[in-house]
């Protein structure tokens, strides 16, 4: 049964009657789309600063795993340059990485200054979640 329905599979649903649907047990496809879950969880972020001008920022999810929760688009990196943001409206708008990790050139006039990174989970439809923790990393010259 599972081989013929991925036959029948390749049939515009237009070919199909609700009769054959039936006789062949194919259920009829959702016209309507799920929603994505808005994130509960916050990444955790970690950065490497090993490499002149550069940072290489790693992020999981809080519950350990290595992939993103279900229905995330990406992972939003915001940063701010100097002393630690109070308030997100402090943050620079960095990336949305679907991927980790994401790697950041700076410009020389950053070296030796601190950077603060804010991370949280984007979804489908652009809702995001929790703030992680900040993360602090030094621009290194």
């Amino acid at each position: 049964m599972t081989t013929l329905r991925s036959i029948y599979a390749d049939i515009p649903a237009s070919a199909l009657t609700v009769e054959d649907r039936n006789t062949l047990n194919i259920a009829e496809r959702s016209t309507t789309r799920t929603p994505a879950p808005v994130p509960t969880t916050k990444p955790i972020a970690q950065v490497d600063t090993s490499k002149r001008l550069e940072h290489t920022i790693s992020f999981t999810n809080e519950d350990g795993s290595a992939g993103k929760p279900a229905g995330v688009r990406g992972c939003q990196i915001w940063f701010k340059i100097g002393d630690p943001a109070i308030d997100p409206n402090e943050l620079s708008y960095m990336a949305t990485d679907s991927a980790s990790p994401y790697t950041y050139h700076f410009s020389g006039d950053n070296a030796g200054k601190n950077a603060y990174y804010w991370l949280r989970w984007e979804n489908t439809r652009g809702e995001t979640g929790p703030w992680s923790d900040v993360v602090m990393a030094t621009v290194t010259g």
